[in-house]
């Protein structure tokens, strides 16, 4: 039987694991809509993807994972900041797989 993330459970994984926050990041951008992705803006208020408050920064580590790149220092930990904001969308993605 496989496992139901909580909300609990993934900010757990996000507190203890860099590279989740990173999967966090990446998974939140890619959820924004394509026109939101160019313009790093929320334009849709679908309760999907970053809130107005961390579409500039959110969409910014989301690219920045993208290219293969690491979350570190600082970023990193307002990055953990952000995605922690978004664990039921987070475990909804990790439940649907």
């Amino acid at each position: 039987m496989k496992k139901k993330y909580t909300r609990l459970d993934i900010a757990q994984i996000l507190t203890k694991n860099d590279r989740a926050v990173e999967r966090a990041m990446l998974l939140l951008y890619r959820l924004q809509t394509p026109t939101e992705q160019v313009t790093s803006q929320t334009t849709a208020h679908n309760g999907i993807g970053f809130s107005s408050a961390h579409a500039l920064r959110g969409s910014y580590y989301g690219r920045w994972v993208a290219m293969g790149k690491q979350l570190t220092g600082k970023h990193l930990d307002l990055a953990r900041k952000i995605s922690l904001r978004y664990t039921r969308q987070l475990a909804d993605a990790a439940n649907s797989k």
